[in-house]
């Protein structure tokens, strides 16, 4: 397959698995801002070809590792002894005199162990309370919090409180797939000593993960004597350079200016995050020098690591930067040149990639991160998180519909004739029926829009655009009506048998939770049913066939041929004895990939009904039919249950890396729900345009497109208090201060409706 499988040996392993998935929630991302700055009826940018695959080793890997239920479990920690907005400012509960006291402490922590059945912290001292769920073992040194309890977290205030412990960074698992990290900053200074290859390796694993993670923000990560290939994995958080006398030198100023501030409020690190005290300089600063020999610059580091460590006893009881143990910054070190000796923690990496930490007598398998998979990270987030869209494809498929629409079932520009783009949509006040009578000494059938007001009318209730109108409500004639509607005969009758409860033919559910229905769909074990329902997935997603050698190497990108061949039979007839055999014919849905010609056969499934395929349908009919076509927009909303490919087996459908159709298919509901409730406003129903703006919602759209077809819809129902909630949801989206954060078509609808100014 396209690509480059050699970062997939890091990210498939078990120690690679917990990186797979900080990297993964990075891409979710980029993708997230990629839609949000999308034009309607166009996709987001392809991932190019020489990266697919390692766009497939992040998502795949990303399916094991929970990094979104460790980010919970840490920021739950602070959100349980954190009071909530309607406490009394002082952080006490209502009527109580214990004041600041009240919000409780949080643990001192220097490393975690994170494993499939639970999360364990161990602790600088012993603390034998916990909040919420967490279980304090005997000593007092070691919590515990099981993957089934609840963690405490609160999504309404992840962003007003901070992440206690940002500096966590994974260094090495064990054999059976636990994963233990660090935390650097209560290291305050840490040495990689042993092979010189594999240390670099493990230093360079830690400062991708810090660009990355979620339980953090603001963090700074600065690498000197290496890493060049890192450089751009996330320019907001890691900087190299080539100068790290200046590295060290801000890093000693820094922590200065946090010693005050944290000896002026009386408080440690720990305590100013917990309170919000001080935050804008608790963000922590983590510095990975490597093979320098400068003896002035080694000179210069003494006063740094001794900052980090915890400072001297004079330095303690003058209540200079080590006071309080932890001082916001962290310095990792490796190499033959650097002072490793001075370091308070040492981790020792051996030839063979065993790491052995004697501080708290672990011996694992040490992180690595070669240099050239680091690049490989880098230049996909990197593609990642341009915000610049391409041209919808063409629908792929030899079905004569297909002919007609593009991927998301908007028909193809060679479809509009050159008449009609340029038509005028008729008389303001005509009625369908004059619209579509014609010039009759012609014989012609006027052109028609699916939204066939004036833009005018449009732009005055609604939220949208006139780029919007051209590109999702084009000018249709007769000709091109015809052609559709002719191409596609049987969809009233596919639309019946979607919903019938006895009709044989298998069905398959991607707009929402991947479901199979079968006529026959025998009781299978529940992991086999969800393996057979991707490959039926993916068989449907390629509609022309597959051979058995592509159809290995998709769904098993890493494993031998000969193992692969031997899966593909057994998935295939897997997936026919599932689907059964068409009553009508007596032939299986899946029919035997044998090539009459001679060449190599192809899989496919005959008769099977998806509902993606049958939303592109309507969309396309709908649209050629103009005014008349609402119905069959709103009846493609129908179809939607929730986000495209939702409830995917974990580590599973790697391989819409290739063709995003997840993205697609998102894309394309907000697209037909935002015609549905444009038309919706401009013809006085706005409760029904919030209806479909709804199930862009519901699809997991996180588009400006919807919310602002929210706010239209609360304007026209006199909710102003409503709107104005969703207009600051937007604008929180985007980190938006300014009107250039927000994306061009999001600021021009606001500053039109005046609702950016009502929100300021």
């Amino acid at each position: 397959p396209a690509g480059d499988f050699s970062l997939a040996a890091t990210l498939f392993g078990a120690g690679g698995l917990l990186l797979a998935g900080v990297s993964a929630e990075a891409l979710r991302r980029h993708r997230r801002r990629q839609q949000r700055h999308r034009r309607l009826g166009r996709a987001i940018a392809a991932t190019p070809p020489q990266l697919s695959g390692t766009e497939r080793a992040v998502t795949t890997g990303a399916g094991v590792a929970d990094v979104r239920w460790l980010n919970e479990a840490l920021r739950g920690l602070v959100h349980l002894q954190t009071p909530g907005p309607d406490s009394p400012p002082d952080g006490s509960p209502a009527g109580s005199s214990d004041g600041p006291a009240a919000r409780g402490s949080l643990p001192d922590v220097v490393a975690a162990r994170l494993s499939a059945t639970e999360l364990e912290l161990v602790l600088a001292e012993p603390r034998t309370q916990a909040p919420g769920a967490w279980i304090v073992h005997t000593s007092g040194t070691r919590w515990t919090l099981d993957r089934g309890a609840p963690t405490g977290f609160d999504p309404a205030a992840a962003g007003r409180l901070l992440a206690p412990y940002p500096a966590l960074a994974s260094v090495g698992y064990t054999a059976g797939g636990d994963y233990w990290l660090l935390d650097l900053e209560r290291a305050g200074s840490v040495a990689l000593t042993g092979d010189p290859a594999r240390c670099l390796d493990l230093a360079r694993f830690i400062a991708a993960e810090l660009a990355h993670n979620i339980w953090s923000e603001q963090l700074a990560v600065t690498l000197a004597g290496f890493g060049v290939e890192i450089a751009d994995l996330n320019p907001d958080r890691v900087t190299v350079t080539t100068d790290p006398a200046a590295a060290v030198t801000r890093s000693l100023i820094q922590l200065r200016n946090v010693a005050w501030a944290l000896k002026s409020a009386g408080i440690d690190v720990l305590t100013g995050r917990l309170r919000d005290v001080a935050a804008d300089l608790l963000f922590p600063q983590v510095v990975l020098l490597a093979d320098l020999d400068d003896p002035d610059l080694l000179e210069e580091l003494g006063p740094l690591l001794d900052a980090v460590r915890g400072g001297r006893d004079s330095d303690r009881d003058q209540g200079r930067a080590g006071a309080g143990r932890r001082t916001a910054a962290a310095v990792v070190l490796t190499g033959r040149h650097l002072p490793t000796g001075d370091a308070s923690w040492q981790l020792n990496v051996d030839a063979d990639g065993a790491l052995h930490i004697p501080a708290l007598g672990l011996d694992l398998v040490a992180q690595q991160l070669p240099a050239h998979e680091a690049a490989q990270l880098a230049q996909l987030l990197t593609v990642a998180a341009r915000t610049d869209d391409r041209p919808m494809p063409d629908a792929p498929g030899d079905a004569p519909w297909q002919a007609c629409a593009d991927l998301a079932g908007a028909p193809r520009h060679d479809v509009l004739t050159e008449a009609v783009t340029a038509a005028d949509p008729g008389p303001v006040g005509a009625t369908n029926l004059e619209r579509q009578a014609g010039d009759a000494t012609t014989g012609s059938v006027r052109p028609d829009r699916v939204l066939p007001l004036p833009p005018a009318a449009y732009l005055e209730s609604t939220a949208t655009t006139r780029d919007d109108l051209t590109a999702l409500a084009p000018a249709v004639d007769g000709t091109a009506r015809r052609r559709v509607t002719d191409a596609d005969p049987t969809l009233d009758a596919d639309l019946t048998d979607w919903t019938a409860q006895d009709c044989p033919r298998p069905r398959l559910t991607v707009l929402g939770p991947l479901t199979v229905r079968a006529g026959v769909d025998r009781p299978t074990e529940k992991h086999r049913r969800a393996w057979t329902t991707e490959v039926v997935a993916y068989l449907a997603c390629h509609p022309r066939g597959v051979t058995a050698e592509q159809l290995g190497e998709d769904l098993w990108p890493t494993d031998p041929r000969a193992t692969t061949t031997s899966k593909v039979r057994q998935a295939i007839y897997m997936v026919r004895k599932r689907l059964g055999t068409d009553p009508a014919t007596g032939t299986d849905y899946v029919p035997t990939a044998i090539n009459p010609t001679g060449g190599p056969g192809l899989y496919r499934i005959d008769g099977l009904l998806v509902d993606a395929d049958l939303f592109r349908r309507l969309r396309l009919r709908g649209v050629a039919r103009g005014a008349d076509g609402i119905t069959d927009l709103q009846a493609a909303l129908d179809l939607v249950t929730g986000p495209p490919f939702a409830d995917r087996r974990p580590s599973g459908y790697a391989w819409l890396a290739d063709d995003p159709l997840d993205h697609t298919y998102t894309g394309m509901i907000v697209d037909v729900a935002h015609v549905v409730a444009t038309h919706h406003l401009a013809t006085g129903r706005p409760d029904l345009a919030a209806a479909a703006a709804q199930v862009a919602l519901t699809a997991g759209s996180t588009d400006d497109v919807a919310l602002l077809d929210l706010v239209a819809a609360c304007d026209a129902q006199s909710n102003r208090a409503e709107a104005d909630r969703l207009v600051a949801r937007i604008l929180a989206n985007h980190d938006a201060e300014v009107e250039e954060d927000l994306p061009p078509r999001t600021a021009a609808v606001l500053h039109r409706r005046r609702w950016l100014d009502r929100a300021g």
